[in-house]
């Protein structure tokens, strides 16, 4: 029988997980800071570091540390490139591709025979029971986040074709972050008030609780309706 969580790699889970996790969330936060840098300056190489660091972030995460070193400077090898040759790809596309890449990883999860993905998240919260009205809302709001980050990348690539660059990198690299966190902090005042009969973990422990497990499971999950 399948389960609906896989434990991590050994190598995210023991001491390297210590450094490697941090490093990963911190490197996260820079790259949009990095990319408004190379808007504001215009000078793409700032933009081209930044998605160089992220390669070795994540890849040093599941790579020894010599093939990850080289993972990235590949990376950056070829985001100098794109620099060079096409600067606008290498400001525009990511913001846009991130946002549609978080609405595969929710969207997949709303297949026939899969478990949404923050029904999951909340079952795992819970001990691995989820009442089933928490169930049909959290496949709604997996839903939501769904049409939240196609809406995020429809107003980038709008803005990147229509909108000045200033006004693009703004919203882009600055409120599109900002839009999700509002958005998870009003779910959650949400929640703890629609449905205070039940118990709701505090996000520090929902954090504690997610970090040894993948976000997508291996095989699909318990299906809920």
């Amino acid at each position: 029988m399948s389960t609906p969580f896989r434990r991590l790699p050994a190598q995210f889970v023991g001491p390297h997980a210590r450094w490697v996790r941090p490093l990963a969330i911190a490197v996260c936060c820079a790259y949009p800071a990095l990319n408004h840098a190379a808007a504001a300056l215009d000078e793409p190489r700032w933009a081209a570091l930044g998605i160089a660091l992220v390669a070795w972030a994540f890849a040093t995460g599941w790579l020894s540390a010599l093939v990850a070193t080289l993972v990235a400077a590949s990376a950056l090898a070829l985001v100098l490139w794109l620099a060079a040759h096409f600067p606008g790809m290498l400001l525009y596309v990511p913001p846009v591709a991130i946002n549609l890449a978080l609405c595969a990883l929710f969207a997949r999860t709303l297949r026939q025979g899969c478990e949404p993905l923050v029904s999951r998240f909340a079952r795992m919260a819970r001990g691995g029971q989820l009442a089933p009205d928490l169930a049909r809302y959290t496949r709604n709001l997996t839903r939501a986040w769904v049409g939240f980050f196609v809406f995020m990348a429809a107003i980038s690539a709008t803005l990147a074709v229509t909108g000045p660059l200033a006004t693009w990198s703004l919203f882009s690299n600055i409120l599109n972050y900002f839009l999700v966190v509002l958005f998870f902090i009003l779910e959650y005042a949400y929640r703890r008030v629609r449905y205070r009969h039940h118990p709701h973990a505090s996000p520090w422990q929902m954090i504690r609780r997610l970090r040894n497990f993948k976000v997508i499971p291996g095989s699909h999950g318990q299906a809920v309706e």
